[in-house]
C-alpha cells in the first residue's frame, strides 16, 4: 500500500437545527425546495423575465451613449475641418474685397486725382489755416491740381503762399503737405498695404480665440 495516498474525507454530520441548553434555535441548514406551487413558478417567471428586461435596457442604454460618444467625436472632427474651411474662405474673401478695394480706389484716383488734397486740406483746417506757407508735394502738380488746392486752401482760411513741388515716380494721388508746425502724407499703397497687415491681425487674433475657447 502506497504511503503516500490521502486519507478519505469524511463530511461532517449537520443535524441541520441546532438548540442551546434552554431549548431555543441558535442555528439551522436551509434546506433545499424541491417543490413549487404554480403561483411560485410564476413569480419565479416573472423575476427572470424582469431582470431580463432590465438587462436587456442597460445593454440598450450603454450602447446608445456608446454611439452618442461616437456622434460627438465625429461632429467634433468635422466642425474643426468646418472651422478650418471656414477661416481660409473668410481670409479669401477679405484678400479679395482688398483686391476689388484697391482697383476701385486706382480707378477713382485717376478720375479726380486731386480728391485726396483737397480732403486732406479740409480736414486740416484749423491746422493751416494760420500757416504763412504751405508746401505740396506730387506726382505731376498739373494745373488742375493746383487749382483744386489753393480753393481747399482758401476755404479753411488760409492766406498764405502754396508752393507746389514735383516727386518723379510717385503714386497717382499721393502727396505731401508740409508747414511750418507740422506735415501730412498720402499714398494709396501704403493705406492698402496697412489695411491688409490689420485685417490680418484681426484674422490671426479670431483664429487664436477660437483655439482657446475650443
Amino acid at each position: 500500500m502506497n504511503s503516500s495516498t490521502n486519507p478519505p474525507q469524511y463530511k461532517k454530520f449537520d443535524f441541520g437545527t441546532v438548540y442551546d441548553t434552554g431549548g431555543r434555535v441558535t442555528a439551522t441548514t436551509p434546506k433545499e425546495k424541491k417543490f413549487y406551487t404554480p403561483e411560485e413558478v410564476e413569480a419565479i417567471r416573472q423575476q427572470a423575465h424582469t431582470q431580463g428586461e432590465l438587462s436587456a435596457m442597460a445593454r440598450a442604454q450603454m450602447a446608445q451613449a456608446q454611439a452618442v460618444q461616437a456622434l460627438a467625436e465625429a461632429a467634433g472632427v468635422g466642425l474643426e475641418a468646418l472651422n478650418g474651411v471656414l477661416a481660409q474662405h473668410k481670409e479669401e474673401c477679405v484678400q479679395l474685397a482688398l483686391v476689388c478695394a484697391q482697383k476701385i480706389a486706382a480707378q477713382a484716383l485717376e478720375l479726380f486725382p486731386e480728391a485726396p488734397v483737397k480732403a486732406a486740406l479740409e480736414a486740416l483746417g484749423e491746422e493751416i489755416s494760420g500757416a504763412p506757407r504751405l508746401v505740396i508735394t506730387a506726382s505731376s502738380p498739373d494745373a488742375n491740381l493746383q487749382k483744386a488746392v489753393r480753393e481747399a486752401a482758401a476755404l479753411t482760411g488760409f492766406s498764405g503762399a502754396i508752393v507746389f513741388r514735383d516727386q518723379p515716380g510717385g503714386h497717382r494721388g499721393a502727396f505731401e503737405i508740409q508747414w511750418p508746425e507740422g506735415r501730412a502724407a498720402y499714398d494709396p499703397d501704403k493705406v492698402f498695404e496697412a489695411l491688409r497687415g490689420a485685417l490680418k491681425e484681426v484674422l490671426l487674433a479670431e483664429a487664436y480665440h477660437k483655439q482657446k475657447v475650443g
